[in-house]
């Protein structure tokens, strides 16, 4: 049975940052950062190509998906999303696929994959990762800004702590309001709101399992 790609709202969370990288044809030390050989491997074994097969329906030479596939070849922006086209699969799924089984991750603040920006900026740990059980967001709200009229809900866990701020969390029809510090937990299928109600932006770290996105 193959294996699903992730989707294309799934991939969205993967991160400007890594879309920057590839908005220009990369050198062959940013082919190798960024693991287009690795990736390229995994997806074609997923969609269960051969690298045979694989030239072919893109239109290239098998040396050029063995050479990429190597880490010896970066190709052009235009030739990998030639070859992507032919499993076919997005250049933002591409890059939102996990490049290695790493277990140890770190992040600055600028590495953050942005999931949304503006009056409600939400930013999330271990995009790269797709199989991760955990995911931690660090959301950060303008005075009035929060979640969206729409109720949030997850099916799994959710915990928040407030680290700067005031902020209302609506669950159920009843508003709670948590100053820094305090946080709240919900366990199975809870919709709830949160909003800053303060004057100040309203800072929160949230982990949910397993993760949203």
């Amino acid at each position: 049975m193959k294996k699903k790609v992730p989707s294309p709202k799934a991939a969205a969370s993967a991160g400007n940052a890594i879309r920057k990288k590839v908005s220009r044809s990369p050198s062959r030390d940013q082919a190798n950062d960024l693991a287009v050989g690795a990736r390229l491997r995994t997806i074609r074994e997923q969609a269960g190509l051969t690298q045979r097969e694989l030239a072919k329906r893109a239109g290239v030479t098998n040396a050029t998906i063995s050479l990429i596939e190597q880490e010896a070849h970066a190709p052009s922006l235009a030739s990998l999303h030639r070859i992507l086209s032919a499993i076919p699969i997005s250049i933002a799924d591409f890059f939102a696929l996990p490049a290695s089984q790493q277990n140890v991750l770190f992040y600055k603040a600028a590495d953050l994959a942005v999931v949304t920006r503006g009056a409600a900026d939400l930013r999330v740990l271990g995009s790269e990762r797709r199989d991760k059980k955990l995911q931690v967001f660090i959301e950060r709200y303008q005075p009035g800004a929060g979640t969206g009229d729409e109720p949030l809900a997850h099916d799994g866990e959710t915990a928040a702590v407030v680290i700067r701020g005031t902020v209302e969390v609506e669950v159920d029809g009843q508003k709670n309001v948590l100053t820094a510090g305090g946080g709240y937990q919900l366990i199975g299928r809870q919709p709830y709101r949160l909003r800053n109600i303060g004057k100040i932006v309203a800072v929160v770290v949230c982990a949910c399992t397993p993760a949203m996105i």
